[in-house]
């Protein structure tokens, strides 16, 4: 039989204040009963260790969901005096949305609004998320709401809308939004 060498006592046990050695943790293994090493801080839903997930560029990835589904709309409508909508996101009840983004266009003056709307069929519910003016010098613009995170209410219909409305001379309204829906893992 080969020797084995002796662990020495690094952590101190709270409860009976004798030394502990510090275990051996590989992602995946249960953590009952083990004393992990410091760098290795997260454990999953089922009480296993895991190594914290980075994105592409290695930025820590601080989301409690695991995939995403890119969800996304485009329109035209003829100009309009009244808001009418332009494109619309129908949300799926109960989950997580985030990173909407926008491009608009009109080649006159026109307001742009992305509202959230919950219960389409009945007392609708609705909150502006952005407005955005287009006119000249601006007939087009384009961005993302990086802090907007809602979840989509559990009943009736709910949807994430683009509509639009022509300030002075009516012209043709276009635009395109999207969401990035967040799956659990």
């Amino acid at each position: 039989m080969a020797d084995i060498r002796e662990s020495f006592a690094v952590l101190e046990d709270s409860g009976s204040q004798a030394g502990v050695p510090l275990h051996k943790a590989l992602e995946g293994e249960a953590v009952a009963g083990k004393n992990a090493h410091g760098a290795l801080v997260a454990k999953n839903s089922s009480e296993q260790f895991k190594y914290l997930a980075v994105n592409s560029v290695g930025a820590l990835i601080t989301t409690s969901t695991g995939d995403h589904v890119c969800q996304f709309a485009r329109g035209k409508t003829s100009g309009s005096a009244s808001p009418v909508t332009v494109a619309e996101i129908v949300l799926v009840n109960g989950e997580d949305y985030e990173n909407i983004s926008w491009v608009t266009s009109c080649f006159r003056d026109a307001i742009f609004e992305i509202v959230k709307i919950d219960d389409t069929a009945g007392a609708a519910t609705e909150t502006i998320l952005a407005e955005i003016v287009v006119g000249p010098g601006d007939f087009t613009d384009s961005g993302q709401l990086h802090c907007v995170e809602f979840t989509a209410p559990a009943s009736l219909n709910n949807v994430l809308r683009l509509r639009a409305s022509n300030l002075n001379s009516l012209s043709d309204m276009r635009g395109t939004i999207s969401a990035k829906q967040l799956v659990a893992a």
